[in-house]
């Protein structure tokens, strides 16, 4: 399946994403799939924080295990077939 954005702010975050290989997955935040982007430690959530600037709209972060993920609310998505 691949990820197709839904609103401008997933596609210039998938754009943004791409243009520094950062990768990305869909992930499901109160019901709706948005842009996830997995990360290690803080450290590296700021390091893209720089990479990215501002202007993706809200922000979440979960936990799973050791890993973090930060979920852009903003960032819908849905998934297609390839």
């Amino acid at each position: 399946m691949n990820i197709k954005a839904k609103s401008v702010i997933a596609e210039q975050l998938m754009d943004k994403l791409n243009l520094v290989e950062f990768p990305f997955e869909a992930r499901t935040f109160d019901g709706e799939l948005c842009i996830g982007i997995t990360v290690q430690d803080f450290a590296q959530a700021f390091h893209l924080g720089t990479l990215l600037g501002l202007g993706y709209g809200r922000v979440a972060h979960d936990k799973i295990g050791s890993q973090r993920i930060l979920i852009f609310q903003d960032a819908l998505i849905e998934l297609v077939d390839s």
